[in-house]
C-alpha cells in the first residue's frame, strides 16, 4: 500500500490546478480527481474536503475558492475580497511595493534597494521601514545580503498583473502633472 501524500502537498498540488491558466482558468472536478491521483468515487469526497480545507487557508490572506458553474470549473477568486477587507495597505506601503514590482518588471530579476529609494524619494531609512512591513506581510522580500529585494509570494495572488499594467500605462498610478 502506498503512503499517504501529506497535506501540503495535496495543497500544492490543488493551488497548481486551480490557478492553472486557459480558458476557463482552474480545473473540474475530474481533473482534480485525476492531479491527485485519487480513485473516482471516493476521490470526490476527499477532494471536496480538501478545497474547503484549502479554502479555509486562503480565506486568511483575502482570497477564496470559487466555482464558475457555466465552465464547471473551480479558481482561485482573487476578486472576491469584499469591502470589509482589512488587509488593504497603506498609501505609503502600496506606493512602495508599486516601485518595487514596476523596477522588477523593468529589472527582470532583484531590484537594489537604492533604485527603490530614489523612486519613492525617501530617505533610505524610511524606504527599508517599508520594506520590511512589506516582507513581514508576505508582499517582498530580501536577497541573503539585504541589498536587493523582489516582489514576494503574496504578490502573485493578489495582483492581477494584467489589470496592474494596463492601469499603469493608462496613467492611472502616474504623478500628477504639477508635481
Amino acid at each position: 500500500m502506498e503512503e499517504a501524500v501529506p497535506m501540503n502537498n495535496e495543497f500544492s498540488v490543488l493551488m497548481s490546478a486551480l490557478t492553472r491558466p486557459g480558458n476557463p482558468p482552474g480545473a473540474n472536478i475530474s481533473d482534480l480527481i485525476e492531479v491527485l491521483g485519487y480513485p473516482v468515487d471516493p476521490g470526490r469526497t476527499i477532494v471536496f474536503r480538501l478545497l474547503a480545507g484549502l479554502d479555509r487557508i486562503l480565506h486568511q490572506v483575502g482570497l477564496r475558492i470559487a466555482f464558475n458553474p457555466v465552465e464547471d470549473v473551480f479558481f482561485i477568486d482573487v476578486t472576491a475580497r469584499g469591502k470589509e477587507d482589512r488587509t488593504r495597505l497603506p498609501d505609503r506601503l502600496a506606493a512602495t511595493l508599486l516601485a518595487v514590482i514596476a523596477l522588477s518588471y523593468r529589472e527582470r530579476d532583484w531590484v537594489q534597494v537604492s533604485q527603490v529609494r530614489r523612486v519613492r524619494r525617501k530617505t533610505m531609512r524610511s524606504v527599508r521601514a517599508d520594506l520590511r512591513e512589506l516582507q513581514v506581510l508576505g508582499y517582498v522580500e530580501f536577497s541573503d545580503d539585504g541589498t536587493r529585494v523582489r516582489p514576494g509570494i503574496r504578490v502573485s495572488f493578489e495582483v492581477d498583473h494584467d489589470e496592474f499594467f494596463r492601469a499603469l500605462s493608462k496613467g492611472k498610478y502616474g504623478a500628477s502633472s504639477d508635481e
